[in-house]
Protein backbone atom coordinates (compact mmCIF):
# COMPACT_ATOMS: atom_id res chain seq x y z
CA UNK A 1 0.00 0.00 0.00
CA UNK A 2 2.81 2.34 -0.29
CA UNK A 3 2.31 5.40 -2.72
CA UNK A 4 2.21 8.83 -3.46
CA UNK A 5 1.02 10.54 -0.21
CA UNK A 6 -1.36 13.04 -0.59
CA UNK A 7 0.00 16.94 0.03
CA UNK A 8 -2.16 18.36 3.33
CA UNK A 9 -4.78 21.12 2.50
CA UNK A 10 -3.87 23.91 3.46
CA UNK A 11 -7.01 26.18 5.02
CA UNK A 12 -7.58 29.22 5.67
CA UNK A 13 -7.54 28.46 9.16
CA UNK A 14 -4.44 26.63 9.19
CA UNK A 15 -2.53 29.52 7.50
CA UNK A 16 -3.58 31.10 10.31
CA UNK A 17 -2.44 29.00 12.69
CA UNK A 18 0.98 29.07 11.11
CA UNK A 19 0.97 33.10 11.62
CA UNK A 20 0.20 32.51 15.00
CA UNK A 21 3.08 29.95 15.46
CA UNK A 22 5.50 32.54 13.94
CA UNK A 23 4.47 35.38 16.04
CA UNK A 24 4.24 33.94 19.36
CA UNK A 25 7.66 34.06 20.48
CA UNK A 26 8.33 37.67 19.62
CA UNK A 27 5.48 38.60 21.11
CA UNK A 28 5.79 36.61 24.68
CA UNK A 29 9.53 38.05 24.56
CA UNK A 30 8.29 41.60 23.88
CA UNK A 31 5.71 40.91 26.65
CA UNK A 32 8.20 39.77 28.98
CA UNK A 33 10.38 42.73 28.61
CA UNK A 34 7.93 45.49 28.32
CA UNK A 35 6.34 44.07 31.63
CA UNK A 36 9.68 44.07 33.18
CA UNK A 37 10.44 47.82 32.35
CA UNK A 38 7.05 48.64 33.40
CA UNK A 39 7.42 46.69 36.72
CA UNK A 40 10.93 48.06 37.31
CA UNK A 41 9.46 51.66 37.40
CA UNK A 42 6.42 51.03 39.31
CA UNK A 43 8.05 51.80 42.44
CA UNK A 44 10.64 55.08 42.05
CA UNK A 45 12.88 53.48 45.09
CA UNK A 46 13.50 50.13 43.49
CA UNK A 47 15.87 48.63 40.67
CA UNK A 48 15.26 45.34 39.71
CA UNK A 49 18.18 43.55 37.86
CA UNK A 50 18.34 39.68 36.67
CA UNK A 51 21.81 38.84 36.19
CA UNK A 52 22.94 41.88 37.28
CA UNK A 53 21.11 44.29 34.65
CA UNK A 54 19.06 46.09 34.94
CA UNK A 55 16.85 49.55 34.40
CA UNK A 56 17.00 53.07 35.98
CA UNK A 57 14.46 55.51 35.22
CA UNK A 58 15.48 59.37 35.11
CA UNK A 59 12.92 61.08 37.42
CA UNK A 60 14.15 65.01 37.39
CA UNK A 61 16.07 67.43 35.00
CA UNK A 62 19.10 67.60 36.79
CA UNK A 63 21.00 65.47 34.34
CA UNK A 64 19.81 66.91 31.14
CA UNK A 65 22.80 68.46 30.29
CA UNK A 66 24.72 65.49 30.03
CA UNK A 67 22.13 64.73 27.29
CA UNK A 68 19.45 62.92 29.83
CA UNK A 69 15.66 63.53 29.91
CA UNK A 70 12.64 62.63 32.28
CA UNK A 71 11.09 59.62 31.53
CA UNK A 72 14.27 58.03 29.82
CA UNK A 73 14.99 54.68 30.78
CA UNK A 74 18.36 53.61 31.30
CA UNK A 75 20.46 50.42 31.77
CA UNK A 76 22.37 49.99 34.60
CA UNK A 77 24.74 47.00 36.15
CA UNK A 78 25.92 45.82 39.34
CA UNK A 79 29.48 47.06 39.67
CA UNK A 80 32.69 46.84 42.15
CA UNK A 81 32.24 50.37 43.61
CA UNK A 82 36.46 49.92 44.55
CA UNK A 83 36.05 50.54 40.20
CA UNK A 84 34.08 53.93 39.97
CA UNK A 85 36.11 56.68 39.46
CA UNK A 86 34.80 60.81 39.82
CA UNK A 87 34.79 63.55 37.43
CA UNK A 88 38.18 64.71 36.13
CA UNK A 89 40.04 66.74 33.52
CA UNK A 90 40.36 63.34 31.78
CA UNK A 91 37.61 61.35 32.56
CA UNK A 92 33.82 62.12 32.39
CA UNK A 93 33.19 60.37 36.05
CA UNK A 94 30.92 57.27 36.22
CA UNK A 95 27.38 57.92 36.66
CA UNK A 96 25.57 56.07 39.11
CA UNK A 97 21.67 55.59 40.14
CA UNK A 98 21.49 55.31 44.08
CA UNK A 99 19.57 55.37 47.35
CA UNK A 100 20.31 59.05 48.56
CA UNK A 101 20.28 59.24 52.15
CA UNK A 102 22.83 60.06 54.39
CA UNK A 103 25.13 57.14 56.11
CA UNK A 104 27.59 57.84 58.66
CA UNK A 105 27.66 60.97 59.01
CA UNK A 106 30.17 61.03 62.07
CA UNK A 107 32.76 58.88 60.57
CA UNK A 108 35.90 60.63 59.33
CA UNK A 109 36.45 60.24 55.36
CA UNK A 110 39.44 60.94 53.63
CA UNK A 111 39.38 62.22 50.18
CA UNK A 112 41.19 59.92 47.26
CA UNK A 113 43.31 62.30 45.15
CA UNK A 114 45.47 59.79 43.49
CA UNK A 115 43.85 56.38 42.52
CA UNK A 116 46.86 54.77 41.24
CA UNK A 117 49.30 54.83 44.47
CA UNK A 118 45.95 54.13 46.97
CA UNK A 119 46.48 50.78 48.91
CA UNK A 120 43.30 49.88 50.61
CA UNK A 121 43.34 50.04 54.26
CA UNK A 122 43.97 46.70 56.44
CA UNK A 123 40.29 46.25 57.86
CA UNK A 124 40.38 45.93 61.71
CA UNK A 125 38.24 42.50 63.11
CA UNK A 126 37.30 44.57 66.04
CA UNK A 127 36.77 47.93 67.70
CA UNK A 128 35.04 49.28 64.45
CA UNK A 129 33.00 52.06 64.71
CA UNK A 130 29.75 52.16 65.09
CA UNK A 131 27.54 52.24 61.28
CA UNK A 132 24.47 52.95 59.99
CA UNK A 133 22.34 50.26 58.94
CA UNK A 134 21.38 49.88 55.53
CA UNK A 135 18.11 48.38 56.26
CA UNK A 136 17.41 51.41 58.85
CA UNK A 137 18.34 53.73 56.17
CA UNK A 138 16.30 53.00 53.20
CA UNK A 139 12.63 52.29 52.81
CA UNK A 140 9.94 52.57 50.34
CA UNK A 141 9.91 56.25 50.76
CA UNK A 142 13.80 56.89 50.14
CA UNK A 143 14.44 58.66 46.71
CA UNK A 144 16.76 56.97 43.49
CA UNK A 145 19.01 59.51 42.20
CA UNK A 146 21.01 58.91 38.82
CA UNK A 147 24.18 61.50 39.17
CA UNK A 148 27.78 62.17 37.71
CA UNK A 149 30.44 60.91 40.37
CA UNK A 150 32.37 64.32 41.22
CA UNK A 151 34.79 62.79 44.29
CA UNK A 152 35.62 59.69 46.12
CA UNK A 153 36.08 59.25 49.85
CA UNK A 154 37.27 56.11 52.43
CA UNK A 155 37.35 56.03 55.44
CA UNK A 156 40.53 54.56 56.37
CA UNK A 157 38.98 52.63 59.48
CA UNK A 158 37.50 50.19 57.51
CA UNK A 159 37.92 50.96 53.46
CA UNK A 160 33.69 51.84 53.00
CA UNK A 161 34.25 54.24 50.39
CA UNK A 162 31.83 57.30 49.82
CA UNK A 163 30.68 58.92 46.96
CA UNK A 164 29.95 62.51 46.76
CA UNK A 165 27.47 63.49 43.38
CA UNK A 166 26.07 65.88 41.20
CA UNK A 167 23.53 66.24 38.48
CA UNK A 168 25.36 67.94 35.20
CA UNK A 169 22.72 70.46 35.16
CA UNK A 170 22.78 71.16 39.13
CA UNK A 171 25.46 73.78 40.04
CA UNK A 172 26.45 72.46 43.06
CA UNK A 173 27.51 68.73 44.54
CA UNK A 174 24.35 66.89 46.22
CA UNK A 175 24.71 67.51 50.26
CA UNK A 176 25.34 63.92 51.18
CA UNK A 177 28.09 61.06 50.31
CA UNK A 178 26.50 58.37 49.29
CA UNK A 179 28.01 54.96 50.82
CA UNK A 180 28.86 52.49 48.53
CA UNK A 181 26.28 49.73 49.83
CA UNK A 182 23.78 52.94 48.61
CA UNK A 183 24.68 52.41 45.15
CA UNK A 184 21.68 50.91 43.17
CA UNK A 185 24.34 50.72 39.82
CA UNK A 186 26.41 51.79 37.53
CA UNK A 187 24.97 53.57 34.08
CA UNK A 188 25.78 51.39 31.02
CA UNK A 189 25.66 53.39 27.81
CA UNK A 190 22.47 53.67 26.29
CA UNK A 191 21.71 55.23 22.74
CA UNK A 192 18.89 57.56 23.02
CA UNK A 193 16.56 55.79 20.84
CA UNK A 194 17.56 52.97 23.04
CA UNK A 195 16.06 54.94 25.48
CA UNK A 196 13.11 56.59 24.10
CA UNK A 197 12.36 52.42 22.80
CA UNK A 198 12.42 51.98 26.85
CA UNK A 199 10.24 54.95 27.86
CA UNK A 200 7.55 53.54 25.34
CA UNK A 201 7.96 50.29 26.63
CA UNK A 202 7.01 51.54 29.88
CA UNK A 203 4.33 53.81 28.71
CA UNK A 204 0.87 52.93 28.86
CA UNK A 205 0.43 53.24 25.19
CA UNK A 206 3.41 51.17 25.09
CA UNK A 207 2.33 48.58 27.12
CA UNK A 208 -1.11 48.65 25.32
CA UNK A 209 0.80 48.57 21.56
CA UNK A 210 3.36 46.32 22.12
CA UNK A 211 1.65 43.75 24.87
CA UNK A 212 -2.34 43.80 25.01
CA UNK A 213 -2.50 44.20 21.38
CA UNK A 214 0.04 41.75 20.22
CA UNK A 215 -1.71 39.33 22.90
CA UNK A 216 -5.47 40.04 21.48
CA UNK A 217 -4.41 38.99 18.00
CA UNK A 218 -2.33 35.84 19.12
CA UNK A 219 -5.45 34.75 21.42
CA UNK A 220 -7.88 35.36 18.14
CA UNK A 221 -5.72 33.58 16.14
CA UNK A 222 -5.41 30.76 18.86
CA UNK A 223 -9.28 31.14 19.00
CA UNK A 224 -9.28 30.56 14.82
CA UNK A 225 -6.84 27.40 15.24
CA UNK A 226 -9.15 26.22 17.73
CA UNK A 227 -12.53 26.56 15.95
CA UNK A 228 -10.57 24.91 12.89
CA UNK A 229 -9.85 21.38 15.25
CA UNK A 230 -13.16 21.74 16.31
CA UNK A 231 -14.47 21.82 12.94
CA UNK A 232 -11.89 18.94 11.98
CA UNK A 233 -13.47 16.65 14.94
CA UNK A 234 -16.95 17.65 13.54
CA UNK A 235 -16.39 16.52 10.46
CA UNK A 236 -14.31 13.54 11.02
CA UNK A 237 -17.33 12.58 13.53
CA UNK A 238 -19.84 13.05 10.52
CA UNK A 239 -17.55 10.95 8.04
CA UNK A 240 -17.54 7.65 10.74
CA UNK A 241 -21.15 8.09 11.50
CA UNK A 242 -21.72 7.92 7.86
CA UNK A 243 -22.86 11.17 7.70
CA UNK A 244 -20.53 12.82 4.97
CA UNK A 245 -18.67 10.73 2.24
CA UNK A 246 -14.83 10.36 3.01
CA UNK A 247 -14.24 12.30 -0.41
CA UNK A 248 -16.26 15.27 0.99
CA UNK A 249 -14.45 18.64 0.27
CA UNK A 250 -14.91 19.26 3.83
CA UNK A 251 -13.52 16.01 5.06
CA UNK A 252 -10.71 16.80 2.48
CA UNK A 253 -9.91 20.43 4.01
CA UNK A 254 -9.75 19.03 7.43
CA UNK A 255 -7.71 16.41 6.37
CA UNK A 256 -9.65 13.84 8.30
CA UNK A 257 -8.51 10.43 7.07
CA UNK A 258 -4.85 11.48 8.94
CA UNK A 259 -6.09 13.05 11.72
CA UNK A 260 -8.77 10.14 12.68
CA UNK A 261 -8.11 7.86 15.31
CA UNK A 262 -6.82 4.81 14.87
CA UNK A 263 -10.01 2.83 15.93
CA UNK A 264 -12.06 4.57 13.85
CA UNK A 265 -9.68 3.78 10.46
CA UNK A 266 -10.03 0.15 11.45
CA UNK A 267 -14.17 0.41 12.32
CA UNK A 268 -14.50 2.72 9.03
CA UNK A 269 -12.47 0.51 6.14
CA UNK A 270 -14.92 -2.38 7.19
CA UNK A 271 -18.32 -0.23 6.68
CA UNK A 272 -17.33 1.34 3.42
CA UNK A 273 -18.86 0.44 0.20
CA UNK A 274 -16.41 -2.65 -1.45
CA UNK A 275 -16.55 -0.17 -4.77
CA UNK A 276 -14.70 2.58 -2.57
CA UNK A 277 -12.52 0.22 -1.02
CA UNK A 278 -9.17 1.34 -2.64
CA UNK A 279 -9.73 4.79 -2.13
CA UNK A 280 -10.70 4.27 1.23
CA UNK A 281 -7.28 2.89 2.31
CA UNK A 282 -5.18 5.56 0.47
CA UNK A 283 -7.81 7.76 2.20
CA UNK A 284 -7.15 6.48 6.02
CA UNK A 285 -3.77 5.57 5.93
CA UNK A 286 -1.40 7.11 3.42
CA UNK A 287 0.15 10.19 5.72
CA UNK A 288 0.23 13.36 4.15
CA UNK A 289 4.04 14.27 2.48
CA UNK A 290 4.71 16.88 4.98
CA UNK A 291 4.30 13.88 7.80
CA UNK A 292 7.61 12.18 9.16
CA UNK A 293 6.58 8.72 9.91
CA UNK A 294 7.50 7.69 13.11
CA UNK A 295 9.12 4.01 13.99
CA UNK A 296 5.71 3.46 16.31
CA UNK A 297 3.64 4.46 13.17
CA UNK A 298 6.01 2.07 10.59
CA UNK A 299 5.43 -0.81 12.62
CA UNK A 300 1.59 0.09 12.73
CA UNK A 301 1.10 0.35 8.93
CA UNK A 302 2.67 -3.10 9.05
CA UNK A 303 -0.16 -3.95 10.66
CA UNK A 304 -2.51 -2.32 8.53
CA UNK A 305 -1.15 -3.98 5.97
CA UNK A 306 -1.52 -7.75 7.46
CA UNK A 307 -5.18 -6.53 8.57
CA UNK A 308 -6.09 -5.58 4.42
CA UNK A 309 -4.96 -8.21 3.22
CA UNK A 310 -6.97 -10.45 5.61
CA UNK A 311 -9.80 -8.80 4.77
CA UNK A 312 -9.56 -9.41 0.75
CA UNK A 313 -8.64 -12.68 1.38
CA UNK A 314 -10.88 -14.07 4.34
CA UNK A 315 -13.41 -11.40 4.93
CA UNK A 316 -14.51 -9.00 7.89
CA UNK A 317 -14.75 -11.51 10.61
CA UNK A 318 -10.96 -12.55 10.81
CA UNK A 319 -10.32 -8.58 9.81
CA UNK A 320 -11.65 -8.00 13.59
CA UNK A 321 -10.26 -10.99 15.19
CA UNK A 322 -6.87 -10.14 13.73
CA UNK A 323 -7.33 -6.85 15.40
CA UNK A 324 -8.60 -8.01 18.24
CA UNK A 325 -5.21 -10.16 19.20
CA UNK A 326 -3.50 -7.08 17.58
CA UNK A 327 -4.68 -5.12 21.28
CA UNK A 328 -4.48 -5.34 24.90
CA UNK A 329 -6.78 -4.20 27.73
CA UNK A 330 -8.79 -1.50 27.20
CA UNK A 331 -8.20 -1.25 23.44
CA UNK A 332 -9.37 -4.59 23.10
CA UNK A 333 -12.50 -3.91 24.30
CA UNK A 334 -12.70 -0.86 22.14
CA UNK A 335 -12.23 -2.91 19.25
CA UNK A 336 -14.66 -5.74 19.98
CA UNK A 337 -17.14 -2.93 20.86
CA UNK A 338 -16.35 -1.34 17.42
CA UNK A 339 -16.81 -4.61 15.63
CA UNK A 340 -20.57 -5.12 16.79
CA UNK A 341 -21.45 -1.39 15.89
CA UNK A 342 -19.41 -2.50 12.11
CA UNK A 343 -22.01 -5.49 12.27
CA UNK A 344 -25.03 -3.45 13.09
CA UNK A 345 -24.16 -0.33 10.15
CA UNK A 346 -23.79 -2.70 7.93
CA UNK A 347 -26.99 -4.75 8.40
CA UNK A 348 -28.58 -1.25 7.61
CA UNK A 349 -28.82 0.61 11.21
CA UNK A 350 -27.38 4.30 11.99
CA UNK A 351 -24.55 5.06 14.07
CA UNK A 352 -26.35 5.70 17.16
CA UNK A 353 -28.29 2.88 17.20
CA UNK A 354 -25.92 0.16 16.07
CA UNK A 355 -23.49 1.80 19.08
CA UNK A 356 -26.58 1.05 21.56
CA UNK A 357 -27.12 -2.58 20.51
CA UNK A 358 -23.36 -2.60 20.46
CA UNK A 359 -23.17 -1.88 24.28
CA UNK A 360 -25.37 -4.48 25.32
CA UNK A 361 -24.01 -7.10 22.76
CA UNK A 362 -20.74 -6.61 24.82
CA UNK A 363 -22.23 -6.87 28.14
CA UNK A 364 -23.92 -9.70 27.55
CA UNK A 365 -21.05 -11.68 25.87
CA UNK A 366 -18.79 -10.44 28.71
Amino acid sequence: MQKEPKRKQRTFYSILGIISDCIIIPVIIIALFSSFILYSNQRKNEVKTVFGVGFAAIQSGSMRAGGFEIGDIVFIVKTNTDNLRPKSEDYEGDIIAFYYEQADRYVNKTLITDFDSFVEPTIPSENLPKRDDKENLVDEYTKIYFHRIVGVYVDEATGIRYFQTQGDSNASPDSYLIREDLVAGKYVNTPIWVRSVFKFCASGMGMIILVILPLTILIFMQMLSLLEQVSALMAERKVVMGQMKFDDKESINANVGYEMRDFDKIYYYDVSKPEDKLEVRDFLWVYPENVKVSKKQRAHLKAVDTALDIYNKKGAKEYWNYWKSYYRGKQKAKIKLLSFVALYVKGGRTYEDALKLAKIDVKKYN
